[in-house]
């Protein structure tokens, strides 16, 4: 599909969902929608051509107009992605009975013959229950299970009966968050990394706040949590690499110090990624080896092909990629011959007891060897202490970061401390 037909197909779709929510709104009455996705299309692409690719598409859209009955129902919304709306769905557990149906249809209109590889097909799924949420939200809800279903999470039938409405707190954090979102007034505190080798803070990640007018902080996870399920999962990372870009521009002249930033794991694959850095790069005029894109270990593996062709991209403006919560996910050996990162940070949890000994230190000790194989320098998180310092600077760790050299602190407080300890060997 062409980048001038994409769109227009999409708002077809949106269209058409705003309608059969509204009447199912009216009836009293249950919508569906199943995003279908040909997860290894990039794959195909590159191994026998563009041409195949597009006959895949082609047939797939063909198989699931076979499946339903119903016009404007199956719309194809993006490169490799599909959306299947039911309405009038009466029993809620037929959605399951759908998500069987397409997936062996597809199945067998996709099969590319002998010696080709098949093709991967993930689905993503929400029943509107009463059609009380909104098209959006519920569109929302949908790509959030579409990439729980690409990291090769169990979804129950409680899971395909829709979502419960939200509370009255839920609703009115939502309408906070997008005040703020729309007013600029979240926060980036930043925390620094320390260099083993020189002893220097020459690094810091930066990590997202949010405080309401009362005083109160509200965790940045629930905050994220909240982005992705209002759909504003981009808009705010948006907002966090432009604020972040901003800042390290200023401190481009004054503090050696590269800033590392977070992005959901569900934007992995989002081709928008890739035009939002260079352009947040060439507006606020940073050096790309001065910025470090920080993403959980299920996003690199969450979509090995178009989530990888993207990071590609990104490697290629001269930005460091991060794996963070290193060994958390869903971990496997064979992914690491071809990530496309330049750094893996270890989670917390395998070094709050490392000087215990025991199985945390035989697997830091082992992740430390496999990263420097594949030319990875590691970043420990969590550090509390002087002896786990000690201890993983001589397993050979390059970097380390946690409270026992400092909590995320504000901009302000943050450029007190550099100038205290930024020219000093802290260990």
């Amino acid at each position: 599909m062409s980048a001038s037909v994409a769109p227009i197909e999409r708002e077809r779709f949106v269209a058409a969902l705003d309608l059969a929510v509204k009447e199912g709104y009216r009836n009293k009455d249950n919508v569906g929608l199943l995003l279908i996705d040909l997860s290894n299309l990039a794959r195909i692409n590159h191994s026998y051509g563009y041409d195949r690719g597009d006959a895949v598409l082609r047939e797939a859209k063909q198989a699931l107009l076979g499946v339903t009955k119903l016009p404007d129902t199956v719309f194809r919304i993006g490169g490799r992605q599909f959306a299947y709306i039911l309405p009038g769905l009466n029993n809620p557990a037929f959605i399951a009975l759908a998500m069987n149906r397409v997936q062996t249809i597809l199945e067998e209109a996709l099969m590319l013959g002998d010696g080709v590889m098949p093709i991967i097909i993930k689905q993503g799924v929400v029943v509107n229950k009463g059609c009380v949420l909104p098209v959006m939200d519920m569109l929302a809800a949908a790509e959030v299970s579409l990439s729980a279903a690409k990291q090769g999470k169990e979804r129950n039938l409680e899971d395909l009966l829709g979502t419960e409405l939200p509370s009255e707190q839920d609703v009115e954090l939502e309408r906070l968050f997008y005040e703020s979102l729309h007013n600029n007034a979240f926060q980036l505190y930043y925390q620094p990394k320390i260099n083993l080798h020189t002893g220097r803070p020459d690094a810091a990640e930066a990590l997202l706040r949010w405080q309401l007018d009362d005083g109160t902080f509200i965790s940045p996870e629930y905050a994220v949590n909240l982005a992705e399920s209002s759909g504003r999962g981009y808009a705010l990372a948006k907002w966090v690499i432009h604020r972040a870009m901003r800042q390290a521009k200023e401190w481009q002249s004054s503090m050696d110090v590269q800033l590392a930033v977070n992005v959901q794991a569900s934007l992995v694959a989002n081709p928008d990624l890739h035009g939002l850095v260079k352009d947040s790069l060439a507006i606020w005029g940073v050096s790309s080896d001065r910025f470090a894109l920080e993403i959980t270990e299920g996003g690199f593996i969450e979509d090995k092909e178009s989530g990888f062709d993207n990071l590609l991209k990104l490697r290629e403006l001269g930005t460091t990629l991060s794996i963070d919560d290193f060994g958390t996910g869903y971990s496997s050996l064979s992914y690491f011959k071809h990530i496309p990162a330049d750094e893996l940070k270890i989670d917390k949890s395998f070094i709050d007891h490392l000087i215990d000994g025991g199985h945390d230190l035989e697997l830091v000790k082992i992740m430390i060897y496999i990263a420097h194989q594949f030319g990875l320098t590691v970043v420990a998180e969590g550090v509390e202490d002087r002896a786990t310092c000690d201890l993983l600077k001589a397993l050979g760790c390059d970097y380390i970061q946690g409270y026992y050299f400092s909590r995320p602190l504000p901009v302000d407080a943050f450029e007190a401390w550099m100038r205290d300890n930024g020219k000093k060997s802290l260990i």
